[in-house]
């Protein structure tokens, strides 16, 4: 029969196995300025000491474009943000979270204009806060920005560039709540404005999209296909 030693070694090894793993962590809650990282606790024993208390993240949020750039407050067809900027300009997660999805290479064909390719270059991340962000017609991406990555706001994701549809320049910057996470490109392209944000982040304000992002899932639901600019 095996030691007590052998088998607590044995749990401390799976559970190092697991710490390892690069897969996406589950779900963040929504929150506004802090998230809550449960720390795991070891498998119970007469002498196990309880786990410690729950550590706050404070969630901060800075603008996606670092250089000279400009925005309207409308868009096209859809709610999403054009940030026109010069190609090769950084793109930069605007909080801290883990990369969803990651196109490295430009596919789309102006003969078959499909919707899932129209962005060419392109990252999304989960933030901390539960929030989608999406960046795309990026002209080239960080070659540590994989899926699975967990970046810190203010960290450079990519390049600003024209791949996809684009006709100048400029970074397409949509925030949504993240459905399916990856492959709803409808969703994931933008469900509602970002001017207000970053209007705010601009100025080094921290104005949080959560409740507008929460509101809009819970009267939209997650469209399981585009009901516009298909």
């Amino acid at each position: 029969m095996p030691s007590l030693r052998k088998l607590v070694l044995a749990g401390l090894s799976i559970a190092a196995v697991a710490a390892c793993s690069s897969s996406p962590q589950a779900d963040p809650a929504w929150v506004g300025s802090v998230k809550t990282l449960e720390t795991p606790s070891a498998a119970p024993s007469p002498s196990a000491v309880k786990p410690k208390a729950a550590a706050a993240v404070k969630i901060t949020y800075t603008f996606p474009v670092v250089g000279k750039s400009s925005y309207a407050h409308t868009h096209h067809d859809y709610q999403a943000t054009d940030v026109m900027t010069a190609c090769g300009n950084r793109f930069v997660a605007v909080t801290g979270g883990v990369v969803l999805a990651v196109s490295k290479k430009d596919t789309w064909s102006p003969k078959v204009n499909a919707g899932a390719t129209r962005g060419g270059l392109s990252v999304s991340i989960l933030g901390d806060d539960g929030v989608r962000y999406y960046g795309s017609h990026l002209s080239s991406v960080d070659k540590a920005i994989n899926p699975g990555v967990r970046v810190k706001s203010g960290q450079t994701l990519g390049k600003t560039g024209d791949t996809g549809d684009a006709s100048a320049c400029h970074l397409h910057f949509g925030i949504s709540p993240p459905c399916a996470k990856t492959g709803d490109w409808w969703n994931q392209r933008g469900t509602l404005y970002p001017w207000p944000y970053l209007d705010s982040w601009r100025t080094k304000g921290q104005k949080s999209p959560v409740a507008a992002v929460k509101a809009w899932q819970q009267k939209h639901g997650c469209p399981s296909k585009p009901t516009v600019d298909k």
